[in-house]
């Protein structure tokens, strides 16, 4: 058993129970919900701060906007199907990094890398793990940057090493992906390979539109710098 798991366990007075299957109804799943929550608001909050002084400090909007959300039970269900883990609670910690998740919404594809940069170096994370589906995108289209963080949760005492997801991507990124998680998975009609196909054309030309957006804001900005 990991040190994360072992003291989450603790913590939720799951000693003996750590290879026992997950009971979503249970006060001690609901629990461990409780610590992923108190996780994700804490670098929520953090980041929500970072984001203040930023666009005060460079007097424009580098981030637009911060959501978070822990998993729902059904999600995390569907999710240890999807990888084909055992449904434990040890398993469960270890195995699934996004039960609690935060978004960052920005406008431009080089704040990515600039808020990136920022997280990176947070003292209060430690990043684990990282996935850049801005250079390598998805087959259907997906486009954002993912990090996996740990961050440290004082609990009776005791400080806990939690997992979060930050996903971080640009206004017409998240424009795409929820219009085509809205399209795919909340509609009663089977997405044809038509518009399947569609969408992932439909997510390369916003990709070539931001670019073209990107080099015409760059200019504009380099003017201004040699007027001043």
């Amino acid at each position: 058993m990991s040190p994360r798991t072992e003291l989450i366990i603790k913590n939720n007075e799951l000693d003996n129970t750590e290879d026992e299957k997950i009971n979503i109804e249970s006060k001690q799943y609901n629990d461990l919900l409780k610590i992923y929550e108190i996780a994700m608001h804490q670098v929520a909050d953090t980041l929500n701060s970072i984001k203040e002084r930023l666009n005060n400090m460079y007097g424009y909007t580098i981030i637009e906007k911060i959501d978070s959300r822990v998993k729902s039970k059904k999600s995390i269900m569907n999710k240890i199907k999807k990888k084909g883990i055992a449904p434990t609670y040890k398993s469960l910690v270890d195995n699934v990094d996004d039960i609690a998740g935060i978004r960052i919404v920005c406008p431009l594809k080089d704040d990515i890398f600039f808020i990136k940069q920022i997280i990176q170096n947070m003292p209060t994370l430690n990043v684990i793990e990282e996935k850049d589906y801005i250079y390598n995108p998805k087959k259907s289209g997906y486009s954002a940057y993912h990090l996996i963080v740990e961050t440290p949760v004082t609990i009776n005492d005791e400080t806990v090493i939690i997992k979060v997801e930050i996903q971080i991507r640009t206004v017409a990124m998240d424009f795409w992906s929820e219009m085509e998680h809205e399209i795919r998975y909340k509609t009663d009609n089977k997405l044809s390979k038509l518009d399947s196909n569609k969408l992932t054309w439909y997510a390369k030309a916003l990709e070539k539109l931001q670019s073209k957006i990107i080099k015409m804001y760059r200019k504009h900005e380099n003017n201004s710098m040699l007027n001043y």
